[in-house]
């Protein structure tokens, strides 16, 4: 009887040590990078590469798409070797397990024209189930997209606007955030704004003003405002208007003011090498007492001059009520330098944002994550995971456990010579 309890309990810790490997190892395909930005020109023509991850280890097949206003101006580039032909030509990427990464690329061949303002395209990396025999398809497809944005300046004076809110709770100072990115020809010799906020019933209960900076052609810039959060927890929406050289933008960002619905846990980054695809876990916790749908996280990276230099995002995951879940993103770290970088972690949820800045240290083989005004546990390099301890742990306990059930049988087998 005691034996079959021990052999019961081994087999237990035996399940719990393999749901924790399967856990760890769970995560959908990747793809790197998540935008790529250009400059329009007349008849620009460039190729650019990005990278699919095959996290899983796994037999994977996948085909490409190409959608979005610029998806003529787009062309697949045919330099795999590695591939075999569907019924209608297009061609499939084969994944073997041990392939965790293949590189691509596309060529985007630029009109002569386009209208000032963004213009976008995407290419569509498509994980499709392995055809039977009939030749068809059965079973789910999972998909993630590197975006292409392409810039055309506006001839005179024109700001990007967009708002971030941090620490957003009752009896605490918030502080608002307006990034201004300048896309006109023309530099703006001082922005400024003024925020309006109003409850959900569109009664103002504060107005604040922001400093003043200016803004040269393409550059971009933030302003900033503390609020005293000195109101009644509930809904509320901000109105911002910005002043810049005699002309006006405006803006409006909902929030909540009370208890953080989501809250980011951790960063961690592990086995890091500069120069090569960067896996970044990001663990998070849905406080709501509801599903949140489609959470997916956003990192922009800035250079020096404050452009954005990376901008990755994760798949969309469904976070079940009051539990904790991880997003996985892909960073394609060629050609970027040792140094400090400035950087922003959005989680996207319910169309709402909870926006993090952060402090990026990149070495060449560690990347540390820090937040900015606030404590975040990030890791980087070979450190010690909670998983890894937990699995360090089962793993003592399973040797114990057999090392004490073959002693119980050697005993019990003497006791019964005797």
């Amino acid at each position: 009887m005691l034996e079959e309890k021990r052999i019961k309990i081994i087999c237990i810790f035996a399940v719990i040590l393999i749901g924790i490997f399967l856990i760890e190892n769970a995560s959908s395909i990747g793809i790197t990078p998540g935008r790529t930005s250009v400059n329009f020109e007349p008849h620009l023509e460039r190729d650019i590469p990005f990278s699919v991850v095959n996290n899983e280890h796994k037999n994977m097949q996948v085909v490409f798409m190409v959608q979005g206003e610029l998806n003529e101006s787009i062309t697949l580039i045919d330099s795999n070797d590695d591939k075999v032909k569907d019924k209608k030509g297009s061609s499939i990427i084969e994944f073997l397990p041990s392939e965790e990464t293949k590189n691509f690329r596309y060529n985007v061949k630029l009109p002569n024209k386009l209208e000032p303002g963004l213009h976008t395209a995407e290419v569509i990396a498509l994980e499709i189930p392995k055809a039977n025999e009939a030749g068809t398809f059965v079973g789910a497809t999972v998909a993630v997209a590197t975006q292409l944005y392409v810039y055309v300046p506006y001839p005179g004076k024109y700001l990007d606007v967009d708002v971030n809110l941090f620490d957003v709770e009752s009896n605490s100072t918030a502080t608002f955030v307006i990034p201004l990115l300048n896309r006109g020809k023309v530099g703006i010799g001082e922005a400024r704004a003024v925020i309006d906020i109003y409850t959900s019933l569109n009664e103002r209960v504060a107005t604040i003003e922001t400093d003043h900076f200016p803004v040269e052609p393409g550059a971009r810039t933030e302003l900033s405002a503390k609020w005293p959060v000195n109101v009644a927890p509930g809904n509320y929406f901000a109105k911002v208007t910005v002043f810049y050289d005699g002309e006006t933008k405006e803006i409006e960002k909902q929030f909540a003011v009370g208890i953080s619905l989501l809250s980011i846990e951790s960063i961690l980054v592990n086995d890091f090498t500069l120069g090569e695809i960067a896996k970044l876990q990001i663990l998070i916790e849905n406080r709501w007492n509801e599903q949140m749908k489609n959470v997916f996280a956003n990192l922009l990276v800035y250079n020096e001059d404050k452009d954005v230099m990376a901008d990755v995002k994760s798949a969309g995951e469904d976070i079940p009520a009051l539990s904790r879940a991880e997003l996985v993103a892909y960073w394609d770290t060629v050609g970027v330098q040792e140094g400090e970088y400035e950087g922003k972690l959005l989680i996207n949820y319910n169309e709402k944002t909870a926006d993090k800045n952060l402090l990026l240290k990149i070495n060449s083989n560690s990347l540390d994550i820090t937040g900015v005004g606030y404590a975040i546990r990030g890791r980087s390099g070979g450190g010690i995971t909670l998983t890894s301890v937990l699995l360090v742990l089962i793993i003592i306990l399973l040797v114990v456990n057999l090392a004490w059930f073959v002693f119980f049988r050697r005993f019990i087998g003497n006791k019964s010579k005797k």
